[in-house]
């Protein structure tokens, strides 16, 4: 997804596994983007013999969607002990000089 959201045009998976660092099969890429398309996390489209990929949100958003649902998942489970936590998480990260 990092390379793929620092792009500004859409991206074939030979693009994205040269600007992996590492060595990464060809089929891996390829594999993982399509599992992230299925998953409607970037989109797919055909070009010629190819597909190329681009995300469906930025990446502050897909942070913030994430989040929240982490958030009402917990809160659904613990309730209000789950603010309290989190508010002392902040706290710390926060005010941590």
């Amino acid at each position: 997804m990092e390379v793929l959201w620092s792009s500004k045009e859409s991206l074939k998976p030979a693009d994205v596994l040269r600007q992996l660092k590492g060595e990464h099969a060809y089929t891996t890429v390829m594999t993982v983007l399509k599992r992230l398309a299925d998953k409607k996390l970037v989109t797919r489209k055909s070009v010629g013999n190819a597909f190329i990929y681009t995300p469906i949100k930025d990446k502050e958003s897909f942070a913030c969607s994430c989040l929240e649902d982490l958030f009402t998942r917990l809160f659904d489970c613990y309730g209000e002990s789950v603010v309290t936590s989190f508010k002392k998480v902040v706290k710390k990260t926060v005010y941590k000089s």
